[in-house]
């Protein structure tokens, strides 16, 4: 076996992430653009933008949330049985009351399917509540598939904005012949790139307006510390929980 017969398979991970960035930077820029005018919209009024993820999609959410590079006017809404009620109709209202969700706020849902039953009603709460909802989901997956929620949406077809990852179904792309499956999802690595870039623009969008960013930046700096508690003094009293809050208090 030669050398690129070992490698087999991280060069066609790796080949697959790239035609796949590649790919939603031509189709979704424009959505990118609209989504980074949006918070920056949000960010210059004062609201607030949250972000949900349930099951795997909670790590998606949570690049978002109080992170090196990330903006301090993000909020997380935290599914407290990390994926296993997912499939709960009516479960998502048991904690969606603990945020202080308010008309000019913005809430991202990811989900790559967008068919279970919790992504789909913190869609809904969220537009009841008055913000502006959008969704991280995979459309080639999420229209092959039936919904799970007993009203037949689809969190594409709740939210105001769709950020669509064009994830293959399944999720994983790296072919194993001998057995038929694939392996190696690449929801995650897509929705967070799209993610990111969003806060870069929404970031360059501010700094152009004349607006200092609200940027968190890392704490193993040596001015780490004493800038992101500036930036937590601004945004900590409507947030349901903060990391730093205890400093302010200390």
């Amino acid at each position: 076996m030669d050398t690129h017969d070992v490698s087999n398979g991280i060069d066609q991970y790796f080949t697959k992430v790239i035609q796949q960035l590649e790919s939603v930077l031509v189709s979704q820029r424009q959505t990118m653009v609209r989504v980074a005018d949006l918070w920056t919209d949000v960010i210059q009024n004062d609201h607030l933008i949250y972000v949900f993820g349930s099951g795997h999609s909670r790590y998606i959410a949570g690049e978002l949330y109080f992170r090196a590079g990330g903006l301090g006017s993000v909020m997380i809404i935290n599914d407290p049985s990390e994926g296993l009620a997912e499939r709960v109709e009516g479960y998502a209202v048991n904690f969606m009351g603990k945020y202080d969700i308010q008309p000019g706020d913005a809430l991202v849902v990811v989900s790559n399917s967008g068919i279970n039953p919790v992504p789909i009603e913190v869609a809904l709460e969220g537009k009841q509540m008055g913000a502006s909802v959008v969704a991280a989901t995979s459309l080639i997956h999420s229209q092959q598939v039936p919904s799970r929620h007993s009203s037949g949406q689809k969190l594409y077809e709740v939210a105001d904005i769709v950020l669509d990852t064009m994830v293959p179904e399944g999720d994983a792309v790296v072919e194993l012949p001998e057995c038929g499956w694939r392996v190696s999802p690449i929801s995650t690595v897509i929705s967070v790139a799209m993610l990111n870039a969003i806060v870069a623009q929404a970031a360059c969008n501010l700094a152009a307006s004349g607006k200092q960013p609200p940027v968190f930046i890392s704490a193993n700096l040596p001015e780490g510390d004493a800038h992101n508690q500036q930036v937590v003094e601004k945004y900590w009293r409507r947030l349901t929980r903060y990391p730093m809050r205890q400093i302010r208090s200390g």
